[in-house]
């Protein structure tokens, strides 16, 4: 089975006492920029907000969390590190949403078209300053260690990332410091920060990526495999001369499938081509598993297979004559 996750680091949140800790405090002890979203109880339900980026050895509040509730956290990797996203996670079901997102009593997340990721639940000395690690207990070095890994990332020759400022990871900041036309000195972070920053353009082509060249918008939805199911998602809305990015992480042969329709007032033209039934609804959706679709509510249609990814990049461009009907 294709797994989407390419790796999934152990969470340990660790309860530590800070006499100036701020309410709901998240400290980064890892070596990878991480986002972040917290979940707590409340009268109508858990309430939930992200995403806070939070780099390596650094902390980020969470204001408006009441005193006393139970909390829950999730963590996730940037998009800066290729090879799928790592994940800090527990066992509770939270409804959150792609971009940053402040949610309410949310609890039917398919029906709501949000994503549902599982929260850990923080123990109450955990609930001011919660802190993520990894199964290599950085501690202070978090922020070196967030340096070599993502000079690693980058291509630079870093053979090993275990927070020790040595001379071949000097050499290769001095490398990075010559491509960017800057020196940082002692300043790390802004030194993590620009390598960040170039780890996120060097992947903005990663994934997939659809580009409408036909005469009308398009909707579009995209089935693929996440954790072992398949789970299919819709609709960006692509514009005639726009493209859009569906997965932000390397494509591998056969894991995503694509369907689109067009979008002209009360006619809708599918695409042709398809050979693989997923589920799709009328509105804003998350589809999990691929069977069963009118009896869960939804519409079966065929989903075309994704171009084949060059390098983790894969681009489908429509065209008018990739329609039923197509305009001439």
């Amino acid at each position: 089975m294709i797994r989407v996750v390419a790796a999934l680091a152990v969470l340990v949140l660790a309860g530590v006492s800070a006499p100036q800790a701020r309410a709901g405090e998240v400290c980064n002890e890892t070596s990878y920029f991480v986002e972040v979203a917290k979940a707590w109880s409340g009268p109508n339900g858990l309430s939930a907000q992200g995403w806070q980026t939070i780099a390596p050895g650094a902390c980020a509040a969470f204001e408006g969390v009441p005193p006393g509730v139970s909390q829950f956290l999730y963590a996730r990797t940037t998009q800066a590190y290729l090879g799928g996203a790592r994940e800090w996670l527990g066992r509770t079901p939270v409804c959150t949403d792609m971009g940053d997102f402040q949610l309410e009593g949310a609890d039917d997340c398919e029906a709501m078209g949000l994503d549902e990721r599982a929260f850990r639940q923080l123990a109450p000395s955990e609930r001011a300053r919660a802190v993520l690690v990894e199964p290599d207990d950085f501690g202070s070095r978090a922020l070196e260690a967030g340096v070599q890994r993502l000079l690693q990332a980058l291509g630079y020759e870093v053979r090993v990332v275990d927070g020790y400022a040595g001379r071949r990871s000097r050499a290769q900041i001095a490398a990075f410091e010559r491509d960017a036309g800057r020196t940082f000195g002692t300043d790390y972070e802004a030194l993590v920060s620009a390598l960040h920053t170039r780890a996120l353009e060097r992947n903005r082509e990663i994934g997939l990526s659809v580009c409408n060249s036909a005469s009308r918008p398009v909707g579009v939805a995209l089935a693929r495999q996440r954790n072992e199911r398949w789970q299919s998602r819709g609709w960006w809305r692509i514009e005639p001369g726009n493209c859009v990015r569906l997965l932000a992480e390397q494509v591998t042969p056969g894991s995503s499938f694509i369907f689109a329709q067009t979008i002209d007032g009360e006619q809708s033209e599918p695409l042709r081509g398809g050979v693989e039934p997923f589920c799709v609804a009328a509105g804003r959706f998350t589809a999990e598993e691929r069977t069963g679709c009118a009896a869960r509510g939804y519409t079966q249609v065929q989903f075309r297979a994704s171009p084949v990814p060059v390098d983790g990049v894969a681009r489908l461009t429509l065209e008018d004559s990739d329609f039923e009907d197509s305009v001439p």
